[in-house]
């Protein structure tokens, strides 16, 4: 049997309002990059919100070996972040009123909104098939 590791974002308001889209975690000492947006080919497509930029923002998840104690499988940690990637309108964090600089370290949990859109990092999941 093998492990599913998943990382997921949830809809939490518009038309897809509870959808959950689910990608793939990345293997430990890689990154995985998330592209939000109106773009078709987007991860996280957001088609519906005329407030969202053709690329609007970047979510990414980076997977960091830790050092093994006498475990079997080789320990790894997952760290989030949202970059915005100048888009017209702004990316938000929870109930922030200013809109995202640069990069910033997002806990799953999280609620962020993309034009009207909200969305919400969940806490990754790792399970066998």
């Amino acid at each position: 049997m093998r492990m599913k590791k998943e990382i997921s974002v949830t809809f939490m308001s518009g038309p897809l309002d509870g959808k959950k889209l689910g990608f793939e975690q990345p293997e430990p000492g890689e990154e995985r990059i998330l592209h939000i947006g109106r773009r078709e080919g987007c991860e996280i497509y957001l088609s519906f919100d005329n407030q969202v930029s053709r690329l609007h923002a970047r979510l990414g998840c980076m997977s960091t070996p830790i050092t093994a104690s006498d475990t079997g499988s080789a320990p790894f940690v997952l760290s989030f972040w949202l970059e915005d990637e100048g888009s017209r309108n702004g990316t938000y964090v929870e109930k922030d009123k200013e809109p995202l600089s640069g990069r910033t370290h997002l806990r799953p949990g999280t609620l962020f909104r993309i034009g009207r859109t909200w969305l919400r990092l969940d806490v990754p999941l790792s399970y066998d098939d």
